[in-house]
């Protein structure tokens, strides 16, 4: 069983709340790095600011990579290292701080896989998120309105009235399940490309705006999102928004 067929992007989950969903009764959940019995996942519970009373490891998360550090004695370590070998899925539950959110909790970031690793005692790992959005698909998407600003100013600072529009980050998830990774426009694949490394990789386009949407509607991760590959998702947004057949007749079109 893979647990993230089971957990919602970004949601909040205490060690209790993954204890009681999936009957766990094993105390080593408390531990940074943890494996459920007969679970094809790893999970790692990750605190970048640690209490005087734990070890200071050195943990950080940019919205893509995950700098983490192993256990000093290094006994699981090869959970992570030959994570995708041995058929396992790597999840984080990421929090800044310990009393962060409440019951101790941390946030769900989703599936990550392993990079690279240097040194030991403990060991330094680069993990890549792989359901968390790109810089290109930001789970918020800002938008500046054709309106005059508006600011309030104290001293130096100022403060700029924009519109933004929340994205849901369980919409891409679902997309991924519907449509994969390929490229929908040219058929890039990015793990074909670069192996182990591209996997999973892919941007998600809304055919419809956000900026479009008259407050919250429903939309359907089947019809209104697709994946492309990064050179065409800049190329259908360049000057004015495409549809995706434009942009096919576009690239047959140029075909060499």
């Amino acid at each position: 069983m893979k647990t993230s067929s089971s957990l919602n992007l970004f949601s909040i989950y205490s060690r209790k709340d993954l204890q009681g969903l999936f009957k766990i009764t094993d105390s080593t959940i408390n531990n940074g790095i943890f494996q459920p019995k007969d679970h094809s996942s790893v999970w790692l519970f990750v605190t970048k600011h640690k209490t005087s009373d734990r070890t200071d490891y050195k943990d950080d998360f940019d919205g893509q990579i995950l700098n983490y550090e192993g256990q000093l004695k290094g006994r699981t370590d090869e959970k992570i290292i030959n994570h995708s070998k041995e058929g396992n899925e790597i999840l984080v539950f990421y929090r800044e701080r310990k009393n962060e959110y409440p019951n101790y909790a941390f946030k769900y970031l989703g599936r990550f896989r392993y990079i690279s690793h240097s040194g030991y005692q403990p060991r330094k790992f680069s993990l890549q998120a792989i359901d968390i959005l790109s810089e290109d698909t930001e789970e918020i998407e800002m938008v500046k309105e054709e309106f005059t600003e508006e600011e309030f100013i104290e001293g130096e600072e100022k403060t700029s009235i924009q519109t933004y529009y929340e994205r849901n980050p369980n919409l891409r998830a679902e997309a991924l399940k519907y449509h994969g990774t390929k490229c929908i426009a040219c058929s890039f694949d990015f793990s074909e490309k670069y192996g182990e490394h591209g996997e999973g990789f892919i941007e998600i386009h809304h055919l419809y705006p956000l900026s479009s949407y008259k407050g919250k509607e429903i939309v359907n991760p089947k019809i209104d999102l697709v994946p492309l590959c990064s050179n065409c998702h800049r190329m259908v947004h360049r000057k004015k928004l495409l549809t995706i057949k434009e942009l096919k007749n576009i690239i047959n079109k140029n075909k060499i």
